[in-house]
This record gives C-alpha cells, structure tokens and sequence, in this order.
C-alpha cells in the first residue's frame, strides 16, 4: 500500500492538483487564451508575446466583467512567477467568487501551499472549496487531497466526509483514484462504530447500533426507537471555534437548525436533533441534495 506521500504524488498526477492547461480545451476558452497559451508553450520568445497578449485583454476589459475574472485566471496560468501567479489566484477567490474559475483557483492555491510545505494553509483553502463549491471536477479532486490531508492530520471525521464527497464526484474513469480512497473505507468504518459506542456510553442505558459506511461515514440501516436518545447530522469538526462558528452562521443562514459542539478542540458543527437514526439518515440524503455533506451521530444529551 503506498505510503502518504506516495499517495499525494498519485494524487497530483491522476488529477487531483493538474495543471490547469491540460483541461483549458474542456472549458469554453475563448480564443485570444488559447493563442496565449500556445505561444507560451512554443518557448521563450514567444512566450513574452504570450503573457502581453492576455496583459492586453485585462486592459481593455472592465473588472467588474466575468471576462476579467477569465482573464486573470489566465495570467495566473501562464505567469513564469508562482508569486505573481498566487496574487491573480487569490483576487479570483475574493473578488470574483462567483466565477466559473473560482473552484480551480483555490485548488491552485492549495497547491502552492503544498510545494511550500504548509498543510494548514493548503487545508484552509480546500476546505473552502469543499464548502463552498461542493459540486464540480475541481472540488472532486480537491476533496481527495483534503482526505489524505485531514487523515495524515488524526482528523478522521473531515477525512471520512471529504473521501466520501470525492468518490462522489469524481467521474468513473478515475478508477485508481478510487481505489485509493477506498483504502480508507476500514477506517471510516471504525470511526462510525467508535462515534456510535462514544455516544452511547454518555446516555446510561444506551446500546450501542452498529454502522456501516458509505456515502456517509457514520450511516447505519438499524433504526432506534429509544426515546432517550437522539441523533444529529454532523458537517464538519475544527481545530478553532472561530472556523466552527463561521461554518454554523452560512448553514444558519440557508434555513437549518445549527449548533458548534464542545468546549475544546475538535469544534463539531452538527444540524438538527431527530428521534432516530433513520430520520437522520433521511435528512443526510436530503441536505447533500443541498450540496451539503454530513454523517450521522448520536446527539450529545441536551
């Protein structure tokens, strides 16, 4: 079985942090692009006239347009400096967070957290992505990285949560990818039953389900019908309240019941209470409808 960074360099060549160039073709690139990205390519002389080309556009497009938001993605792509291409990745994922170009711009930029070394900051923007662009190629292929990442890290929920929205959208052809992330299917299965015994040994009396994986890391087909206890949908776990709180203000604000628990670190931010198990599964299914991913645990008592 190959070793974490093994996993990370399959990771970079299956796709998972690609260079950019090799699905310019896949998206609608206007022309103008495509020239510039062939004179770059065809060496260094011509590259100067390359990057002058898209230097052109952004001066004659206004930047409140979509097209200049492409346009800075491009200078990004092409620019000979990481630094300056940095700069143009980030005013995309501040200012033009609607753009098209946004998820693969936070991909870049964990990318270049990552030839760095800082997996903290490349776990921040990935985990932006996942959040916020949680449907979509670049977000498949960030998820799979913020997996090894978050598992290397002991942060098996987020691990567990982001294996599983990558094999969700990560297209068929990926089949090694796959089988990668499937290595973790064991241990996502041992935090389901260990989330179930922790739960049940807080609630005297309880018993604890069993629990199976699968597009949730903690889903079970028991259902429960002790009164005593309740169950939660979990989205996420953090290191700092301040991020668990961020997260608990957007769900708040598209209409669910949110909550941050616990007083030390990991923060979990978990949505609603339900009688049981089945319901909570039925609400897992019906938020990821709302591209909004959880598992199942039994609630902390009130």
């Amino acid at each position: 079985m190959r070793s974490i960074l093994s996993f990370l360099a399959f990771v970079a060549l299956a796709g998972a942090v690609r260079p950019v160039r090799a699905q310019a073709g896949a998206a609608a690139t206007e022309p103008v692009f495509l020239r510039a990205q062939k004179l770059v390519d065809a060496g260094q002389d011509s590259a100067v006239l390359g990057r002058a080309l898209v230097d052109s556009v952004l001066r004659a497009t206004p930047e409140d347009t979509p097209r200049y938001a492409e346009a800075l993605f491009w200078r990004a792509t092409l620019n000979k400096s990481a630094a300056g291409a940095e700069r143009d990745y980030r005013r995309i994922v501040v200012e033009y967070v609607l753009s098209p170009r946004a998820q693969e711009s936070l991909l870049r930029l964990a990318q270049l957290e990552l030839t760095r070394n800082d997996r903290v900051a490349a776990r921040t923007h990935l985990e932006r992505l996942q959040r916020e662009y949680p449907s979509g190629a670049a977000s498949a292929r960030g998820s799979a990285v913020l997996a090894q990442l978050a598992f290397r890290d002991g942060d098996d929920v987020v691990g567990c949560n982001a294996a599983a929205a990558a094999r969700a959208g990560l297209p068929a052809t990926e089949v090694e990818l796959r089988n990668q992330l499937d290595y973790y299917g064991p241990r996502c299965a041992n935090l389901a039953s260990r989330l179930a015994r922790d739960s049940a040994a807080a609630t005297p009396g309880a018993t604890p389900t069993s629990a199976t994986t699968g597009d949730s890391a903690a889903a079970s087909t028991r259902p429960t019908t002790t009164a005593s206890r309740e169950f939660s949908v979990q989205v996420a776990a953090f290191g700092t309240k301040a991020e668990a709180s961020a997260l608990a203000k957007r769900l708040s604000a598209r209409g669910y019941t949110v909550r941050v628990v616990g007083e030390r670190q990991p923060y979990r931010v978990r949505v609603g209470r339900y009688p049981t198990r089945t319901r909570a599964d039925d609400a897992v299914r019906q938020m990821r409808r709302q591209n909004v991913r959880g598992i199942v645990v039994e609630a902390e008592p009130r």
